[in-house]
């Protein structure tokens, strides 16, 4: 796996479309949680010296603001995915690979393993982006560990393969990166309305459990946590295990769907 890893560097090492939207991808996550804590900490009304919204960039809360923020920008690195993968079929060099003597499988395998790696780098970035905004803001309760709460990061990268992999799904099925694009965004908007309307007007729950929103479930939205109820509170914690499981699931299919997509077209 390595060797293929070195070989996929040698095809992006000099690709300055990657570095610019690997590095967009980086910028924005600090970049986005600044402009947002710079809102919450200055725009926002005060009760008693203290925002109405209370102190979301706090330890241990901003573990769950600063993933909820960056979930945001999940359609960077999506872009970039799909970039990557129409280009093997635009200029043939999947081809060129097996020609040269890797399997399908090797193919897919370590193209699987980018989607992983730029998942963990973007976590890795809402880590640190998380550290620096608790440290600065330093108001933990007293006896509590700023890693708790830490959990939102492993939802967040839940998210982020779950997303990605779906842009990678459909850039293996469609080929056209302008295209998969435009019906990666469709989907989503689509679902959103799709959710919203049986959700909230039908009273539906199987909408819960759709591939975009289950893993959004995940990390619920930080900023009326001081107003929602011990009730609420309760019921999301509740369902977390199973959130958690579908996403899983979700993840696994799309793996396998590219990885029979690939296998069983022609080339």
């Amino acid at each position: 796996m390595l060797q293929l890893l070195r070989i996929e560097w040698l095809k992006v090492k000099n690709y300055r479309t990657f570095w610019i939207l690997l590095a967009i991808s980086i910028v924005c996550i600090p970049g986005l949680n600044y402009t947002i804590y710079n809102l919450t900490e200055n725009s926002f009304p005060k009760m008693q010296g203290k925002s109405i919204l209370g102190s979301p960039f706090a330890f241990p809360d901003v573990w769950q603001t600063v993933s909820w923020n960056s979930s945001m920008l999940f359609l960077i690195p999506a872009i970039l995915i799909i970039t990557l993968t129409t280009n093997e079929f635009v200029y043939k060099t999947h081809r060129q690979n097996v020609i040269d003597g890797w399997s399908r499988r090797q193919f897919i395998s370590v193209k699987l393993v980018e989607v992983f790696l730029l998942a963990v780098l973007c976590t890795l970035v809402v880590v640190l982006t998380a550290l620096v905004f608790g440290s600065i803001v330093n108001k933990a309760p007293a006896g509590v560990s700023i890693w708790q709460e830490s959990r939102f990061v492993l939802f967040f990268f839940v998210q982020a393969q779950s997303y990605l992999l779906i842009a990678f799904l459909l850039s293996m099925l469609i080929k056209r990166a302008g295209l998969v694009m435009g019906i990666w965004l469709i989907y989503m908007l689509i679902e959103n309305i799709f959710v919203g309307v049986f959700r909230h007007r039908l009273k539906a729950t199987f909408v819960d459990y759709f591939p975009e929103e289950v893993t959004d479930r995940l990390i619920p939205q930080p900023y009326l946590k001081a107003i929602l109820s011990p009730q609420g509170a309760a019921n999301w914690e509740s369902h977390v295990p199973v959130y958690l499981l579908v996403a899983l699931l979700y993840i696994i299919l799309y793996c396998l769907l590219t990885s029979r997509r690939f296998l069983r077209t022609d080339l």
